[in-house]
């Protein structure tokens, strides 16, 4: 394999301060060119214990962990050896820029003092090994701060000899904190949000991937088993309401948006929130698969321990769907209220007491989407959201902006920890964690680190890791509504809670740039998630008895404007088309059916027409007409159809003028509007129908006339002429052949 030439040891810490050096200065530099990475190394190593994680006093540190062969040699003789830096990082943002050193760049010395390193004898491919190395005491003081810590592994094969290269590394940050201090206050958030999808009928689509998400081993099975691990320990959770909503469906049969009456008028939209129980029987006809019987039990189990677990720690609630609040703001400001609204009422038919919350995945939030937002709602930025330049010193953690109580989170958790091991692995995030708050710490900055995890952070194998962090004496976590001081103040807002204001910093502090403009969700998404709401207002105004199509429709639309949506823009859009689409079959359902002519003996008329509704649901519509010319139609009630009925109409129609308009009569909902359905067809009228009555008249008059003569005349004729003698002259038979007999 191709080596790279390699520093002395001597040269180490110089290197590591120069790439600082150059990372920090970067962003005043005329053009830097991008690191290409280099190739993957044959043995991957990775950490999986770190003790101590925050180094307090002059003892070893031990690392242990597992050794694999990715190659397709065998490799023998492995040494696995430690090393760390040198010299301490001393600040926050050199920190960050050390995060970014490319993973094949020396960042600190070996150590090879005898029993401090491990040896495997022979690794085959594919294959892995623990291994198990120490600093020694005395390694690490060179003073306060973070100092990179880590594993080379050097080994040879056939093709490749011993050398001094390294074949694979792990590294990561540790903390060294020797003056005793206060705990630094901190607050975790443990985010609970996914993608959702819906299919056109408004099913939670894909339930066997839920089935995953939510079983043991899930991620979002895991992260609320997270949260008991906890304990008393105050997490705080980050909740988009559609999750638990989508497992209640889940639950229930995973049933499609339902055109079917709701229960009662009181009970309003938020009867449609399903309670989270399975169902006794299905549809009839319709028997669940495999794939829905086992996300049912899934989701009925998280569900229980959701209710649960909601009620142990305090929640702040996401507008319904994680929605993407800065483009609906700027789009479509009233759907982004409607979703805050919605997430009220799911969270509450939960029985979850919640705080509202808006808080995008990337941190950034646009200032129209701060200044519109509740004001008993907490904004929750990243802090580099905020511009120290314009606020004059560090970022605070918790303050007012626009009129709006915030909360920042620490950037440099969310990023995780260095390669080349996942950044979100459970010691990367948590040795972040600590070198966060030790910088801090070190710096005689009290300001509370706002910990939200990095989006990949498996809180499976990285929870226990992160709560040892608190368990040390460097942190003492609190809930993020007491760092941000939230007040009591019962009555006011749907939790009883209200948030006190803090130090208010510059309103054009917030960064919100180009860069966040062109992230946010396009307008073509919002827009096909509209027209699909507005289709669903048009069917449920022509549904006779009291429905909630529209809530239900609402909830599959603010899914797909979601965070989420941003990285499949087209795939979220196509959702939204498709949903429309079934909702206007539904509305087809309903239609009127015309002659193909009609013909009027008179300027007035009936003129006959079939209203047809296919839906199982009574339906009430009104018939408007229109035509080409002066024709009316008479003017009729709206009209109810029954369940999957027909019904045969007649409207009078009349016409100022002779010859032939063309008629349309469309059907509306009771209030006139449009719901699609048409029939066009001609109409024609005539003027010369009085003369052809006459004309039949007059000939009546003189066939019964003639009839009349005739027999008039054959009366005189029997008086005039007497009647015949009763003896009849038989003439002989010559002379019936004589000629005037024969004429």
């Amino acid at each position: 394999m191709p080596r790279r030439s390699s520093l002395s040891p001597a040269l180490a810490a110089l290197a590591t301060l120069g790439v600082l050096v150059s990372l920090l200065s970067a962003p005043f530099a005329v053009a830097a060119p991008t690191p290409v990475p280099p190739e993957s190394e044959a043995l991957r190593l990775e950490l999986e214990s770190l003790t101590p994680s925050v180094l307090t006093d002059d003892r070893e540190v031990r690392m242990s962990g597992i050794i694999t062969n990715d190659s397709d040699e065998t490799w023998t003789s492995i040494n696995v050896m430690p090393f760390r830096s040198l010299t301490p990082i001393q600040d926050s943002g050199t920190l960050s820029a050390a995060a970014d050193v490319p993973v094949d760049e020396i960042v600190g010395e070996r150590i090879l003092t005898e029993g401090s390193y491990d040896n495997v004898e022979i690794l085959e491919p594919g294959d892995s090994e623990q291994f198990e190395v120490t600093i020694p005491a005395g390694q690490l003081n060179y003073g306060d701060g973070v100092y990179w810590v880590g594993v080379h592994a050097r080994g040879e094969t056939e093709t490749q000899p011993p050398d001094d290269y390294t074949d694979g590394r792990a590294r990561t940050f540790l903390p060294v904190v020797t003056s005793r201090t206060r705990p630094l206050p901190a607050a975790l958030v443990l985010p609970l949000r996914s993608s959702l999808h819906h299919d056109a009928q408004g099913r939670v689509a894909n339930p066997a991937a839920w089935t995953r998400r939510l079983s043991p081993g899930g991620r979002l099975h895991n992260l609320l088993l997270a949260g008991q691990e906890a304990g008393a320990r105050p997490v705080t959770w980050l909740v988009d309401p559609a999750i638990p909503l989508a497992a209640a469906r889940l639950a229930q049969g995973n049933p499609p948006t339902s055109i079917t009456p709701s229960q009662t008028a009181e009970e309003g939209a938020g009867a449609q929130t399903p309670a989270p129980t399975v169902p006794d029987e299905t549809e009839p006809g319709q028997e669940p698969t495999e794939a829905e019987r086992a996300a049912a039990t899934a989701a009925a189990e998280w569900l229980r321990i959701f209710t649960e677990e909601m009620g142990n720690h305090p929640v702040l609630a996401l507008p319904y769907g994680d929605v993407d609040a800065s483009a609906l703001q700027r789009t479509d400001p009233e759907m982004l209220e409607q979703a805050v609204a919605r997430s009220a009422e799911v969270m509450s038919a939960l029985g979850v007491v919640s705080t509202p919350v808006l808080a995008s995945p990337d941190g950034f939030l646009s200032p129209a989407t701060v200044s519109a937002a509740g004001e008993d709602t907490l904004v929750l930025l990243s802090d580099k959201a905020l511009d120290p330049a314009v606020i004059g010193g560090a970022v605070p953690s918790t303050g007012e902006i626009l009129g709006r109580t915030f909360a920042t989170t620490s950037s440099g958790v969310a990023d995780g920890g260095p390669g080349p091991e996942s950044p979100s692995g459970p010691i990367a995030v948590r040795q972040r964690v600590v070198s966060e708050a030790a910088l801090r710490l070190i710096n005689d900055d009290r300001s509370p680190l706002v910990i939200a995890p990095p989006p990949n952070w498996d809180p499976a194998t990285g929870s226990a890791e992160l709560y040892s962090t608190f368990d040390d004496g460097l942190m003492r976590l609190r809930s993020l509504g007491e760092l941000v001081r939230k007040a009591s103040s019962p009555g006011r807002g749907g939790t009883g809670r209200s948030l006190a204001p803090d130090p208010s910093v510059p309103d054009d502090a917030l960064v919100y740039g180009e860069a966040q403009r062109r992230a946010e969700l396009p307008t073509a998404n919002i827009r096909a998630a509209a027209r699909m709401v507005a289709t669903s207002k048009l069917l449920e105004s022509v549904l006779t008895r009291e429905s909630t199509v529209v809530s239900q429709t609402r909830d599959v639309a603010d899914a797909d404007v979601s965070y989420f949506a941003r990285r499949r823009p087209a795939v979220y859009r196509s959702r939204s088309t498709q949903g429309r689409e079934h909702l206007k079959r539904l509305l087809g359902s309903v239609r009127i059916d015309g002659p193909p002519d009609v013909i009027l003996s008179s300027n007035n008329g009936q003129v006959g027409v079939s209203l047809v509704n296919d839906l199982p649901v009574p339906v009430t519509v009104r018939i408007e007409a229109r035509s080409s010319g002066t024709m009316k139609v008479s003017e009729q009630p709206p009209v109810t159809l029954a369940p999957t009925s027909r019904q045969q109409l007649r409207y009078s129609v009349s016409a100022a003028d002779q010859g032939i308009e063309s008629l349309t009569l469309r059907l509306t909902d009771a209030d006139g509007v449009p719901i699609g359905s048409s029939t066009t067809f001609p109409v024609r009228t005539s003027q010369v129908s009085g003369i052809l009555w006459v004309l039949m008249a007059g000939g009546a008059l003189l066939l019964f006339g003639a009839i009349g003569i005739r027999l008039l005349r054959r009366v005189l004729r029997s008086r005039r002429d007497p009647a015949p003698e009763t003896d009849v002259h038989h003439p002989a038979h010559d002379d019936i052949l004589q000629p005037e007999h024969a004429e």
